[in-house]
């Protein structure tokens, strides 16, 4: 038959000191993490502005949605783009050829604010430059109300976005069937 008595004691006299051990080894390796982290400055460049002369180089819609960030950084003119949807007063995604994901586009504030009207389904030429999507450009869009908290993470799956430095609608929506 099986004893039942206490099994205290059993796992050894040293358990209780490597039981301690563990913990202050653990609590001196978080003393030294905070000691050692140093606060971050985050910095968000919009891009460099855009001189009246600057002539944006036309891309082919195929191309672009072939490789985006192949333009990364040129100015650029992408035209005949289709309107999916907009997210705050600042942004919209808008549909590629070949592509199932649609693509983020983000106004610079002065083009948001100058009265130009996105729509669903309409559409839309842009110019501007093409930029790696990054933590702190949403977190700036945000805290500047380019966008609202809930739709940040819908920026945030874009790999890369379009810095819109001029919009024109160029068709307005199909009416509505019911």
């Amino acid at each position: 038959m099986v004893s039942l008595r206490s099994r205290r004691g059993e796992a050894g006299a040293s358990s209780l000191y490597l039981m301690i051990g563990a913990f202050l080894s653990t609590a001196g390796f978080m003393t030294w993490l905070f000691f050692q982290a140093a606060p971050v400055q985050v910095e968000v460049v919009e891009g460099a502005p855009v001189e009246e002369g600057d002539v944006a180089t036309v891309v082919d819609l195929e191309d672009f949605a072939a490789d985006p960030m192949a333009y990364a950084g040129t100015f650029i003119q992408l035209n005949g783009l289709t309107v999916q949807n907009s997210i705050g007063r600042e942004a919209f995604f808008v549909v590629l050829p070949n592509q199932t994901d649609p693509y983020f586009v983000k106004m610079l504030p002065d083009v948001a604010e100058s009265g130009v009207e996105i729509q669903r389904n309409g559409g839309v030429s842009t110019v501007g430059t093409v930029y790696a999507m990054s933590d702190s450009a949403a977190d700036s869009w945000v805290a500047s109300g380019g966008i609202a908290e809930g739709d940040r993470i819908l920026a945030d799956f874009a790999l890369s976005f379009f810095e819109a430095s001029g919009v024109t609608v160029t068709a307005e929506p199909p009416p509505e069937e019911n």
